[in-house]
């Protein structure tokens, strides 16, 4: 029985719609999302959905770039997808992106010059269904849709790789995906629009507060923890602003100090960023989960480029996680 069209014909036909809706809107009033400003002292930062944001979303509260930066404009943008970082980068609608770890590394793989600046955390990240009829993923059928927030996302490659695992075809569940951000996937499981989401923290720890159950695990999927979003940055933005480049690190390594040493303070500044849609006991709950490390570190770079080649996501490797990175990591224990 066909299970739909491959991967490679899910991300060509996927990600040109998805990009075409992946600029929801700016963080702040400094400019409108889309369009270069040709102000060459401008700073535009692409941010998320997510917990995993929360080292950027701290930086751009309490106005730490603005400070160290004073000579330039800092512009923060909501961006679903490290496509759509991507597409910004190349068309000078941003000068930093986030990014996925799988969509960095297939664009790296395709030609796109861009590094890591830094990570910004590692997180398991879930496959989850509310559905009593599915109680594992043998119980998906075929018209059963599942998200994840793009075609190749780290989510859609944890996915590949329990099936691959489980059935010798990660291919097997590529028909069922669909592209949506984390709050609308959130939304479509509780109301019974899809049959599972493959999404990420906060949403996965509200999912199954609700009663949702883990099908898939990130971490069990590729044997150990690993990175979830990364900072980047093209390579020539990067040379002619180190200044810029060197900010950011410095301040993502600051927040994540802020997050790890006192949770308490960093899930109040969260709550008031966010307008109190979450708690500050909940943000400091979700913020010292097992399994969640913020670090300036990449990790599973290598591991997850492998896995992609493997399955055909990728036709080339690095030669070392290191390859993939600036010097603002480049000496820090990686992998």
């Amino acid at each position: 029985m066909s299970r739909g069209p491959g991967r490679r014909a899910v991300l060509r036909g996927g990600v040109g719609v998805l990009l075409g809706a992946a600029v929801v809107g700016p963080l702040s009033a400094c400019g409108g999302p889309g369009a270069a400003s040709g102000d060459d002292r401008r700073v535009a930062i692409a941010s998320g959905y997510g917990l995993s944001y929360a080292p950027l979303t701290i930086i751009q509260a309490q106005g730490w770039l603005e400070e160290d930066l004073p000579d330039r404009t800092v512009e923060w943008r909501i961006l679903s997808g490290g496509s759509a970082s991507r597409d910004g980068l190349l068309g000078g609608s941003l000068e930093l992106g986030t990014s996925g770890q799988a969509p960095f590394v297939q664009a790296w793989a395709s030609g796109v010059p861009w590094r890591v600046v830094t990570a910004l955390n590692n997180m398991p990240l879930w496959m989850v269904a509310l559905d009593e009829r599915i109680q594992s993923l043998d119980d998906i059928t075929d018209s059963d849709r599942i998200s994840t927030p793009q075609p190749g996302s780290i989510q859609a490659m944890a996915l590949a790789k329990a099936a691959q695992d489980r059935y010798g075809d990660p291919d097997r569940f590529t028909g069922n995906l669909v592209a949506m951000p984390h709050p609308d996937a959130l939304q479509a499981l509780l109301s019974g629009q899809i049959a599972a989401a493959v999404t990420a923290p906060p949403s996965q720890y509200q999912a199954v507060e609700q009663g949702a159950r883990i099908l898939v695990d990130s971490y069990e999927a590729f044997g150990g923890p690993h990175g979830f979003n990364v900072v980047t940055a093209l390579e020539e933005y990067a040379e002619a602003n180190p200044d810029v480049i060197e900010a950011l690190y410095a301040n993502v390594a600051r927040a994540n100090e802020l997050i790890t040493g006192d949770p308490s303070r960093a899930a109040g500044i969260l709550a008031e960023a966010e307008d109190g849609d979450i708690t500050a006991e909940q943000y400091e709950d979700y913020l010292t989960r097992e399994g969640t490390e913020f670090t300036t570190t990449p990790q599973g770079l290598e591991r997850l480029s492998a896995f992609m080649n493997e399955i055909g996501e990728i036709d080339r490797t690095p030669g070392g996680w290191t390859d993939l990175v600036f010097d603002t990591v480049a000496g820090e224990e990686g992998n």
